[in-house]
């Protein structure tokens, strides 16, 4: 898709005003022209006839040019605002693990930088409708001046015309390296900025990062000035188009044609007129290869959203087979979740792909489960599995005799309390903006966090804490929804001794008490006692389900012992 096809697909209808506008603008300009040239052969008196015709044509022109550009940027404008709200609700619809693998760079790139360089472009797409009509509308009148005059204009625009196209190859793969170079620096910049901690203990590392970023910037310089030459190379040999045609027309044409001066004013007079539309022309002409470049890339996201969209996102046809959470009668949301056989793949073109499962696992409402296992174990690949946030590459997950599928995963998503490992704070407690104030106040004393941070206006005042900190505003967070599975991916990772302790028999129990079911990754295996099933895994395989009391309690794996020596 190029600019033009963006604002006829989004202009509809508007798009005959806008083009009548631009043609009444380029007409008019003509007019303009051509009644002064009239008037500067009948200089003798005041023509008040003309002089009003010079003032109408004057005013055609201020109101058509404004109604052009302003119709024309509020087209753009549209189509973009479009654009970034669809990109919005295909992000919203991407598949979990499909976002997490796509670059970041690239997403706020395409929605920032490429957005605004369309949106910068919309003045001088517009300045370069109205000068190729004005451009028209002046080789029109250089015709009926003079016919052989005409043909040497069109020689000399033309020839200049096809130099600049054989040219855009260069100059799209210019702004196409500068857009790939850009999310480059993007990276760097911020391996530097989330990394800045760890970049204070090795100078070296140091130096490294700080050199990818200086590196970044510095080809990223190069690209945009090499392309930026190119652009004044053909501003500059427009120019020398119309130094040219000054040449032909007042010095070697009147040698051997037969021109009366008032005609090689009027051509003169012409040219210098011109000279403002062709560099609009030569101005507007990168301005739409920047913006065509601009809305292919965005094209191409796009693409890789509908790549990994998901059918279970929020909607009106969202399925709700389970009743909601009814705050008069907490726990009685549902009774059973089951799963049966219940495997992830990671995807892999070329390889295998870490995969995890299969588990079979009855969980009744109101108990607690644990998945432990060493690290690389597939415990939070699993949890995301069974929180329904990736999709199961086979098995079933059942709650009440219902199988989860894509047209109710999002209303089972509805029923928990996650915290991830590497959890997101929002700015504001969206999805609990009515959340009572006096409420929150008091999870805040609970959580030991009164002294760090307070709640008001729907947000924490600080959310520069600790990791551990940080972990229990998230807690506050699940604990104000109020839903009736908590999930949680080894939340007591981070916190001291003693809120660790709390966790365990205090807060868990807790919520098993109002008849939450709570789903933990956990490495503490002292407080293993705590659960009432053991899910054991090892290099993504379950090795044991464990309801405590029916057998041994299952102890975390152990590495493997090594090979033995070979014999001499």
């Amino acid at each position: 898709m190029t600019i033009v096809d963006m604002i006829k697909e989004e202009a509809g209808a508007r798009v005959t005003t806008v083009f009548a506008a631009a043609t009444l603008a380029g007409v008019s300009n003509a007019m303009l022209l051509g009644l002064a040239n009239h008037a500067a052969e009948h200089s003798e008196t005041v023509d008040f006839r003309l002089l009003a015709m010079f003032v109408v044509a004057g005013l055609l022109y201020v109101i058509s040019a404004r109604q052009t550009h302003h119709r024309t940027t509020a087209i753009v404008e549209d189509a973009l605002l479009r654009i970034k709200n669809r990109i919005t609700r295909k992000l919203e619809r991407a598949e979990a693990y499909g976002l997490e693998n796509m670059g970041r760079s690239e997403i706020y790139d395409r929605i920032t930088e490429n957005i605004g360089m369309i949106s910068d472009s919309a003045g001088q797409i517009a300045n370069l409708m109205m000068s190729v009509l004005v451009l028209a509308a002046a080789s029109l009148y250089v015709l009926w001046l003079s016919p052989e005059g005409f043909v040497f204009v069109a020689l000399l625009i033309g020839s200049g015309m096809a130099l600049f196209w054989n040219k855009r190859k260069v100059i799209l793969d210019g702004l196409q390296e500068a857009s790939a170079q850009r999310l480059v620096f993007f990276d760097a910049l911020t391996d530097l900025v989330q990394g800045f901690r760890e970049t204070k203990f090795s100078a070296k590392r140091s130096d490294e990062v700080v050199g990818e970023v200086v590196h970044g910037t510095k080809t990223l310089r190069d690209l945009t000035v090499r392309t930026h030459v190119l652009f004044d190379d053909n501003y500059i040999f427009t120019n020398v188009v119309l130094f040219t045609l000054l040449c032909v027309l007042t010095m070697i044409l009147p040698q051997y044609l037969e021109f009366t001066p008032a005609t090689i004013g009027a051509l003169t007079a012409t040219v210098l007129f011109a000279w403002n539309p062709i560099a609009g022309i030569a101005g507007g002409l990168p301005a739409y290869l920047r913006s065509n470049v601009a809305l292919e890339q965005i094209a191409t996201l796009e693409g890789k959203l509908d790549a990994i969209a998901s059918e279970d996102a929020f909607g009106e046809a969202i399925q709700r087979p389970w009743p909601v959470q009814d705050y008069e009668r907490p726990g009685q949301v549902f009774e059973r979740l089951e799963v049966r056989g219940l495997e992830f793949k990671y995807p892999d073109s070329d390889e295998p792909g870490f995969r995890v499962g299969p588990l079979d696992l009855s969980v009744r409402a109101g108990e607690v489960v644990f998945l432990v296992g060493g690290n690389g174990s597939g415990k939070s690949t699993l949890f995301k599995a069974l929180t329904g946030l990736y999709p199961a590459a086979a098995g079933q997950l059942i709650v009440d005799g219902v199988r989860v599928g894509k047209g109710n995963v999002a209303a089972y998503r509805e029923m928990l309390s996650v915290i991830f490992t590497d959890f997101h704070l929002f700015t504001k407690l969206y999805g609990l903006l009515d959340a009572d104030p006096q409420q929150a106040a008091r999870l805040l004393d609970q959580m030991q966090l009164s002294a760090k941070t307070n709640f008001e206006n729907q947000r924490f005042t600080n959310r520069a804490l600790s990791t551990g900190q940080r972990k229990r505003l998230a807690m506050i967070v699940a604990l104000l929804e109020d839903r009736p599975i908590c999930a949680f991916d080894e939340w007591a990772a981070d916190q001291d001794p003693e809120f660790r302790q709390y966790f365990y028999e205090e807060l868990v129990p807790s919520l098993v008490a109002r008849g939450k079911t709570v789903i933990a990754v956990s490495h503490d295996d002292r407080y293993f006692h705590c659960a009432d099933q053991l899910i054991t895994l090892d290099y993504g395989k379950v090795r044991s389900v464990v309801r405590q009391g029916d057998g041994p309690e299952p102890q975390p794996p152990q590495p493997s012992p090594p090979p033995p020596a070979p014999t001499p």
